[in-house]
């Protein structure tokens, strides 16, 4: 017996021209809705950036005392005469002047009185400023040491760099209005500042 032969059953295909008109773009509709996403994706990031591009009070702060430290230091090393830092916390003022000859050296147990201004009216470094700066009215010293001495009842702090490199101890807690509190310390063999996130 012989059987046909098989027809294949594979369907043939054909190419099919698509008319012009489903070429022709995007639905009014959908251009819509792409605008629209494009404007609540832009509303949401461009205050962000901002607020990200805009340096926050604490920021400037202990920017401003970081490059008066950097100053100090650099002006007392290569003017072969120490510097100092003046803090006057109430006013929110950082200045940078060089110590007139004959104002002491470090003292055998190390730069503390120096770094001291007792209460009460106090003179200003001798020499010109190299250095002036403003602490935003929004930040607020929580804390201030000079070589382990609290110094927020004092009218100003000093802080002293040496031609060595040295310096005097310093803690100066900071604290703005959002309740963000930077630390920076001194440390006394390099006279380098560090910066501490506390929160």
């Amino acid at each position: 017996m012989i059987f046909p032969p098989r027809q294949s059953h594979r369907p043939r295909f054909t190419r099919r021209v698509r008319s012009a008109a489903a070429w022709s773009g995007f639905t009014m509709v959908e251009i819509m809705l792409v605008i629209a996403i494009v404007g609540v994706m832009l509303g949401i990031g461009i205050p962000t950036m901002f607020r990200g591009m805009s340096k926050l009070p604490i920021q400037q702060a202990v920017r401003t005392l970081e490059e008066a430290c950097r100053a100090a230091r650099t002006a007392a090393i290569l003017q072969g005469q120490p510097a100092e830092v003046v803090i006057q916390a109430q006013e929110g003022t950082v200045t940078v002047a060089l110590v007139a000859e004959g104002g002491g050296a470090p003292s055998d147990l190390g730069p503390s009185e120096p770094g001291l201004s007792e209460p009460g009216p106090a003179g200003a470094a001798s020499g010109r400023p190299d250095f002036s700066g403003r602490i935003p009215a929004s930040v607020a010293f929580k804390q201030l040491r000079v070589n382990l001495r609290d110094m927020m009842d004092y009218d100003e702090a000093r802080i002293r760099f040496y031609p060595n490199g040295t310096s005097d101890e310093l803690t100066a807690v900071l604290l703005s209005e959002q309740n963000e509190e930077r630390a920076l310390t001194l440390e006394i063999v390099t006279g380098r500042e560090h910066v501490e996130v506390i929160r």
